[in-house]
């Protein structure tokens, strides 16, 4: 139903577009290149048809083929403008949200900076909301001409398509509503050629039989009406109703698995190396880019993102090896630190320990003088063995306590006493007396070999 009714607005414009095109042809050849091969090929109709959009997720491309990358996505309900038509292909006025490239040094900003004026002639690339690519050129600027700055990328200007600037979309995407002409026309066409001056360098070898009718246009063409004599007179593509549109689900299905690739692309690469699950996604990247229907633009870009998941995974695998071979590393490190620590314990338990004097520090009946009167006495029987004399609080809490005490040795003429003062004192292992203690003054039950007397009288 759709291409009947497609039929019905636009084919009697079409085959006239067939033919106008090949009469234009010689002209291209005197006058200046046109701008862009895709729109050169595809002329403007003379009317434009309203049509809106029976799906979603339907692609705008930069071109009438599945090569031409893709500039932005429309879904089911969007309005489009088509201009003209080739094949399976609409050409259509760019929608809402489209934007072209120029290069910055040929554009002059003014006012607010949201114009800018063309010094040189200027390429006009068509801008994509998808993807990076900006290679396709619509038409060309002229000096002095103006353009609406919407913003800027790198060396390039951002800018509203200027007129000269279509777009196409798959034409089985887009029902026809109405056709537009006078009044309901909202972007008058450029003005076509006057057929009657070109039908002379129409050459005969570039007429066909009509595949609907078989019959060739009249000899007498000229004594009919312009337009019905292109109407009805040969074309070189297919009529509107020829036309048998192939399936596209393994494209949508290929764009679609696409797009789900591109996102999980975006999401992983945000995450630590380690964690990526780079070979899951680089398996579905190989896997679409052999897949049928995929276009040749997502083609290059699935074998650019191939490339790059290979180098990733190498990085992957090398960054994974070097962490295991620190973690390795590490826990050899904590066992060597461990052994370490274990033979350190071991040199301490081993030390011989110097002290001038052990034993049980007791109190002492003799005071005499500012500081308080300590003796040191044989666990075994109590006796005295010397004498601390000792201003340090702290000693006091190790009465009855077996300890070792360092100091000078002196006799005291007043009580005929060999005294200490001690400058170190801690609380020592009798058991190890002789082993990892040893001391200039012993208790004699400690000695081996000893009698048991005292080396010093008891108090």
């Amino acid at each position: 139903m759709a291409r009947r009714r497609f039929l019905r607005l636009l084919s009697p414009s079409w085959i006239s577009l067939a033919v106008v095109g090949m009469l234009c042809c010689p002209a291209v050849v005197r006058g200046q290149e046109p701008p862009a091969a895709a729109d050169s090929e595809v002329e403007n109709s003379r009317f434009q048809v309203a049509g809106v959009v029976n799906a979603n997720a339907v692609f705008v491309r930069s071109g009438p083929s599945e090569n031409d990358y893709a500039t932005m996505k429309l879904d089911k309900g969007a309005q489009v403008i088509a201009v003209g038509e080739k094949f399976n292909w609409l050409k259509i006025l760019p929608p809402e949200g489209s934007f072209c490239y120029v290069a910055k040094a040929y554009v002059n900003r003014a006012g607010n900076g949201s114009v800018g004026q063309v010094t040189n002639t200027l390429n006009v690339r068509i801008g994509s909301s998808l993807n990076p690519l900006k290679t396709k050129v619509a038409t060309r600027l002229e000096p002095n001409q103006m353009v609406q700055i919407i913003g800027e990328q790198d060396e390039y200007f951002k800018i509203k398509p200027p007129p000269g600037v279509y777009l196409y979309v798959a034409k089985q995407f887009v029902d026809p509503v109405k056709k537009l002409d006078g009044s309901d026309q909202p972007v008058p066409l450029p003005p076509q050629p006057p057929i009657a001056e070109q039908a002379a360098e129409l050459s005969p070898q570039a007429q066909s039989p009509d595949r609907a009718g078989g019959n060739a246009a009249a000899a007498d063409a000229a004594s009919q009406s312009q337009e019905l004599s292109v109407a009805q007179g040969p074309t070189t593509q297919p009529l509107v109703s020829e036309l048998s549109p192939p399936s596209t689900q393994p494209t949508v299905n290929a764009e679609v698995e696409f797009d789900r690739l591109e996102s999980e692309y975006a999401t992983i690469s945000q995450l630590p190396l380690d964690e990526q699950p780079v070979e899951q996604l680089l398996a579905g990247y190989e896997k679409l880019a052999v897949a049928e229907g995929l276009p040749e633009s997502l083609r290059r870009i699935c074998d650019f993102k191939i490339s790059v998941l290979k180098t990733r995974a190498e990085l992957k695998s090398q960054y994974v090896e070097t962490r295991r071979s620190q973690d390795s590393l590490k826990q050899k490190q904590l066992a060597l630190r461990a052994e370490q620590q274990e033979l350190e314990d071991r040199i301490r338990q081993s030390e011989v320990q110097f002290f001038t004097a052990v034993g049980t520090l007791r109190t002492s009946s003799l005071q005499q003088g500012q500081s308080t009167l300590y003796r040191l006495t044989d666990p075994s029987n109590g006796r005295t063995v010397v004498y601390l004399r000792s201003d340090d609080a702290k000693l006091g809490q190790y009465i009855g306590q077996f300890i070792g005490v360092k100091g000078e040795v002196a006799n005291d003429a007043a009580l005929n006493l060999r005294i200490i003062t001690p400058t170190e004192f801690t609380v020592v292992n009798p058991a190890k007396i002789g082993t990892s203690i040893a001391a200039q003054i012993v208790p004699p039950s400690l000695m081996p070999g000893s009698s048991g007397t005292a080396s010093a009288g008891a108090e």
